[in-house]
């Protein structure tokens, strides 16, 4: 059926109808559609053709970055209160091993290190500081300054990634990351506070306070950019951690793999 036929339009007024507001509408779709696939990195699951107005589903197998791209698109779509789990798989903690694998290809080195800190890590909160610290050779360990009793789970911080220096002296570039699933993460960009983290919960501050970064399953809005970007730290939305997810674990990839498969079930 043609989009613009008489019989369909609503706002037949003067040289302005509905035909004019659709043809608006798909260039502004078809831009986007080209934006993703640049921003993706080769990882987009659509493709585009020459002439830019077909699009085409290229499946979740021809490139892994395609079953993840799925998994985002999924994990904000679905309600991931009540409509998390899939073959018995937590959709939401698997997007904390997701940003770890990102945040280590993002930095750039080989040496680079991740952790999951967040609830996808099972461990008692004491416990998960002083693993930390050992493992950044920071912060001295857990340390509680106050009276009252211990509240937090996870203080908002889900992944750790670190640069060591082979000499093990503190002193180095840490990242610490938040993620988010589902869209309303806007709510939460200021949520992480990496350096009260230490000054609330370790022995001592890091030498350097840690970047922070925040990782979301949906694909941004471009017309708020700037001011999502300012305020999270380093943002990464569902096409930046595309773009970074190359060389995925094989285990990793199988467990999105399966959860997005049985997510994709349930909907049918």
């Amino acid at each position: 059926m043609a989009i613009d036929q008489a019989d369909d339009n609503f706002e037949n007024v003067g040289c302005d109808d509905d035909s004019d507001e659709t043809s608006r509408n798909l260039e502004e779709v078809f831009i986007e559609l080209e934006r993703r696939v640049k921003a993706c990195g080769g990882g987009y699951p659509f493709r585009l053709d020459d002439a830019g107005s077909v699009l085409t589903h290229l499946g979740m197998d021809a490139d892994p970055r395609h079953t993840i791209y799925h998994y985002l698109l999924l994990s904000t779509r679905l309600d991931m209160k009540s409509n998390r789990k899939h073959a018995d798989i937590d959709g939401a903690g698997l997007l904390e091993h997701l940003s770890a694998h990102v945040m280590r290809n993002y930095l750039g080195i080989k040496r680079a290190k991740s952790e999951v800190f967040g609830t996808a890590r099972s461990g008692r909160f004491s416990e998960k500081v002083d693993a930390l610290c050992r493992s950044l050779g920071e912060g001295g360990g857990f340390k509680h300054w106050d009276s009252g009793r211990v509240c937090a789970n996870d203080a908002k911080l889900d992944v750790v990634t670190w640069v060591p220096f082979s000499d093990e002296h503190p002193g180095k570039l840490i990242v610490f990351t938040q993620c988010k699933t589902g869209s309303t993460w806007r709510n939460h960009l200021g949520d992480l506070n990496p350096q009260a983290f230490f000054m609330t919960w370790a022995e001592r501050n890091c030498f350097l306070n840690p970047l922070r970064a925040f990782c979301v399953s949906e694909a941004a809005s471009q017309s708020r950019w700037t001011e999502v970007s300012t305020q999270a730290g380093i943002f990464l939305d569902r096409c930046r951690l595309v773009d970074f997810a190359h060389d995925i674990d094989s285990a990793l990839l199988k467990t999105l793999r399966r959860w997005t498969k049985k997510a994709f079930d349930s909907l049918r």
